[in-house]
């Protein structure tokens, strides 16, 4: 009974033109209605601002600059992943539990929550978390492409797909700053398909444009086609002409035919292009699990409940050791601790466990028999939870100076650093935290 009167509940909730479940919050801006649920005014505010700032583009990209919804389109920002999966349930019967996200084609609304899951303290020191400003502009392009085009149930999976990355790129970059292959979340893609490439396993322009492509796991099917609408955008007038077609073309039998007849006519002999483009990307980094976002000087990282954040700087330190700097401010959550990664290699690396309140824990990941085997520690007090504490790690050979607070600890390593060093950035599962002012170069021997 609890149960039906829940789904019940969030079917109203969802309904566009209805004021959300009791407590929600609805904010309503030039082109889009913003319903947050369990958020406060602040937080619909920084949400309805992310949306807004979709219409324009996505507008553009059909050739129609001057249009404007009828109404507010929906979308719904869930404060906590349970109310957006309550949504999701009543909604899809859960098809879309483990994205997070989704936009609902019966109601033509969009559904987001709050991801990674953070606590209200490091949501107002961090503002929205930048992967959620990234699914909001993905799924408000959705919805405005069902306001525009009545055909949307017939749209090409690559031209859906592919569009909502450009626009939430392009979203996420003027409220964060920073080049996509210099942030982790869109250089990830860049691997993904450089991979594909160097593997011969690439699809060539026909398969993608037919979306034929389904033999390709769902991140590298993701990947190819946000890279692949990426190269196409390059040519502005070949996309929009596509656009229009896809856009004008009526839906039902035949639709797929012309439309992919007008796709191939402008980018079917793109392979060669396509190739060239995809090798000149340089990607800087590797996000093996989210979400860490490094535009300007302060760099949020937030890991999900049910596994740590890692991201790997895909270019090694040239020769001479390890010199690296900065400051770490680690939030309130579930768990509090950041992680400093470097000597990546075959036998594993080490990680360097920032706890809030405690100090510091060195750890050497093996990775044949998968141990995390405690190296050494440090008690500093002065790595106050919520306040920014100076860092620095200094390695050569198998020594390592650890300094934290203006303490500093010398540890020896049980495996020598290689010639070229690997780092990256980690945040503990349900953790939060703020790196800043990270500077991180070789060292001479």
């Amino acid at each position: 009974m609890r149960r039906t009167a829940l789904a019940l509940l969030v079917v109203i909730a969802a309904a566009p033109g209805q004021e959300g479940a009791p407590g929600a919050v609805r904010k309503e801006g030039d082109c889009y209605a913003l319903v947050c649920h369990g958020g406060d005014e602040a937080l619909a505010e920084q949400a309805l601002a992310v949306v807004d700032a979709a219409w324009p583009i996505v507008a553009e990209v059909f050739g129609v600059p001057d249009a404007k919804p009828e109404r507010p389109l929906e979308v719904h920002l869930y404060r906590t992943s349970e109310q957006y999966i309550a949504a999701d349930d009543a909604l899809t019967g859960g098809k879309f539990r483990r994205n997070l996200a989704m936009s609902h084609w019966g109601s033509r609304s969009a559904h987001v929550a709050v991801q990674p899951p953070c606590g209200d303290e490091a949501l107002r020191a961090l503002g929205l978390p930048p992967l959620t400003v990234a699914m909001l502009a993905w799924e408000a392009t959705h919805v405005a492409r069902f306001e525009l085009c009545p055909n949307f149930r017939d749209h090409p999976e690559w031209f859906v797909d592919g569009l909502a990355a450009w626009v939430a790129a392009q979203v996420v970059a003027a409220r964060h700053p920073a080049a996509p292959e210099a942030t982790p979340y869109w250089a990830d893609d860049m691997v993904r398909v450089r991979r594909l490439l160097e593997e011969r396993k690439l699809p060539p322009a026909r398969s993608i444009l037919s979306d034929a492509v389904n033999d390709l796991d769902l991140r590298d099917r993701y990947a190819t086609r946000a890279v692949f609408f990426s190269f196409v955008a390059l040519d502005r007038e070949k996309l929009a002409k596509v656009a229009g077609a896809i856009r004008r073309t009526g839906g039902g039998d035949g639709y797929a035919a012309a439309v992919l007849a007008e796709a191939m006519a402008a980018f079917g002999g793109a392979d060669g292009a396509f190739a060239k483009h995809v090798r000149n990307l340089r990607p800087q980094w590797e996000e093996v699990y989210r979400s860490l976002w490094t535009a300007g000087t302060e760099w949020p990282q937030l890991a999900f409940p049910d596994r740590n954040a890692i991201a790997w700087r895909r270019e090694p330190l040239a020769a001479g050791g390890l010199e690296a700097k900065g400051s770490l401010r680690i939030l309130p959550g579930d768990a509090r601790q950041m992680n400093f990664l470097f000597a990546r290699g075959e036998e594993g690396f080490y990680s360097l466990a920032f706890v809030a309140d405690q100090g510091f824990v060195l750890f050497d990941y093996r990775s044949k028999t998968e141990e995390w085997v405690r190296v050494g520690a440090g008690n500093a007090p002065g790595l106050r939870l919520g306040v920014s504490t100076d860092f620095a790690v200094n390695g050569r050979g198998t020594k390592l100076k650890v300094t934290l607070d203006g303490k500093s600890w010398d540890l020896d390593l049980p495996r020598p650093l290689p010639d070229r060093v690997a780092w990256g950035l980690g945040a503990q599962a349900g953790s939060a935290g703020l790196w800043q002012r990270v500077a991180v170069e070789s060292a001479a021997r």
